[in-house]
């Protein structure tokens, strides 16, 4: 038994103000696909025969470039062409949230499953993962046989929905029927800061999802919380169920249909993750803290939802102060490639520098006049335990007041502890800690005496009623007057 397996990874924030090229995807192919769609054990144990296509992330980014889509678009063509009289099957992990300009409907993950099926032909068995932040549509279940996404946000659940997804392609290939998922479009559209899966109302969604998905005619069931960082007819949030069989579709039909009560009952639970609020008082509530450590999300350059990780107005914030409570405070980190790869890259620890920090793509990036010592430099890694080097860093204690800086040449998420031990950053050696998120990863809410999402400005500003849509399915909530 074989099986084509691929990726495509691209979270498209429109108000990002730089489109997405080639140079900003890594692309790989051979057998390290194995790992990085976490199945190489279960293909081994299923004795399965997994057939590489090729792996193209490019994680948050701004709009994908027309020809650097077409080019993904005719890799993952040229292998569905080559292997399709080879494969029994084909396993795919498309994020669902890109963003194509000139691409008619704008969806790159929809016009890419179509293109691969327009391959293939209708029999073909095709299975995707997705990231619960991702969009759905029609045109996807039709094209799919098997849909399911990542239960969590943060995805704690990854690497397991990968594996239930590919163990139910495997199921559907030793007994071939010919199923499709049951689709539902839901209209709600609201950022993962509101749909936090430690929170109501996704708590008991997803507990009703694991029951209908422990029913033995149904095959998988997933709820997205979908996209709303660009403008377009697939954004929202969606409902997949997935029948055990053929003579199940109406079934799967009803759990849809269930499912979608159950979520729109429920709208007006959604809130945002923990505590939030204006930036003046969210670094006020942190700096009366008495005991740390402490952790301040700076959301509106949440750099894992497109942000550039350059923005200063918290920095600026911070050295305003006139009292720093005794806090210890770091940040972690600020971008500004030009300062790091051309004064700080040359600089050694131990060394004083005075220099303007500040990328200036705009004015919440403007320039920080800084001196302070080189403490420690590092690499930067990717969250999720990425052990790719993506960047480098500079850690720099400022003169005169409790505030380290580390200023890197690569946006990351400081999210675990291996990327502060690889930036030469002191897991334990701050107070507070103000990082580029949005609700706060793993890592730190577990050791967090307490947290606040700072609602600063920026492209991944939170309160996005304020963004106009045009092409939006309508009534949309929270967009529009309360509906039935």
């Amino acid at each position: 038994m074989k099986v084509l397996i691929g990726a495509f990874i691209a979270e498209c924030n429109m108000h990002t103000g730089k489109n997405a090229t080639i140079e900003d995807f890594t692309i790989e192919s051979g057998e390290i696909l194995f790992d990085r769609m976490y199945i190489r054990k279960e293909a081994e144990e299923l004795g399965v025969e997994l057939v590489p296509a090729i792996y193209a992330c490019a994680n948050a980014c701004g709009v994908i470039e027309y020809d650097t889509f077409d080019y993904i678009r005719k890799q993952f063509v040229k292998y569905a062409r080559k292997y399709k009289g080879e494969v029994d099957g084909m396993f795919f992990f498309f994020h669902g949230a890109s963003n194509v300009e000139d691409l008619p409907g704008g969806s790159g993950d929809h016009a890419l499953v179509q293109a691969i099926r327009d391959v293939v032909g209708p029999y073909m068995p095709v299975a995707m993962v997705l990231d619960p932040h991702g969009n759905l549509s029609q045109q996807q279940a039709d094209n799919c046989n098997i849909v399911r996404t990542f239960r969590h946000s943060p995805h704690t659940d990854r690497q397991e929905a990968h594996k239930i997804v590919f163990k139910s392609l495997v199921n559907l290939l030793n007994r071939r029927r010919l199923i499709h998922p049951a689709y539902r479009k839901v209209p709600i559209m609201l950022g993962g800061e509101r749909c936090v899966s430690t929170d109501e109302p996704l708590v008991s969604i997803n507990k009703f999802l694991d029951e209908i998905e422990a029913d033995p005619r149904i095959l998988v069931a997933s709820y997205t919380i979908g996209y709303l960082r660009h403008d377009s007819d697939k954004c929202g949030a969606g409902i997949m169920v997935v029948p055990m069989d053929p003579c199940d579709k109406e079934y799967a039909e009803q759990k849809a249909d269930e499912i979608y009560k159950f979520v729109m009952e429920r709208r007006h639970e959604f809130h945002f993750h923990g505590y939030a609020d204006v930036p003046e008082v969210a670094l006020k509530v942190m700096l009366e803290e008495p005991e740390g450590p402490l952790y301040l999300t700076d959301s509106g350059d949440n750099v894992t939802a497109g942000g550039p990780g350059c923005n200063t107005t918290v920095l600026k914030q911070v050295l305003a102060l006139d009292d720093f409570h005794n806090k210890n405070i770091l940040f972690a980190s600020i971008v500004d490639k030009d300062l790091f790869d051309n004064v700080l890259s040359y600089k050694k620890i131990g060394d004083h520098v005075e220099v303007d920090l500040g990328a200036e793509l705009n004015e919440l990036s403007g320039k920080v006049h800084i001196c302070g010592t080189v403490i420690s430099k590092g690499d930067l890694h990717r969250h999720y335990h990425d052990e790719t080097v993506v960047g480098n860093c500079c850690n720099v204690k400022l003169d005169n007041v409790p505030v380290t800086v580390c200023i890197a040449n690569k946006e990351v998420s400081f999210s675990e502890k291996a990327q502060y031990d690889a930036a030469g950053l002191d897991w334990d050696g701050y107070d507070l800690y103000i990082v580029k998120q949005g609700y706060l990863y793993p890592d730190l809410k577990a050791r967090a005496k307490n947290y606040v999402m700072s609602l600063t400005d920026g492209v991944c500003y939170q309160r996005t009623e304020t963004y106009q849509y045009k092409c939006i399915m309508r009534p949309m909530y929270p967009y529009d007057d309360d509906f039935e």
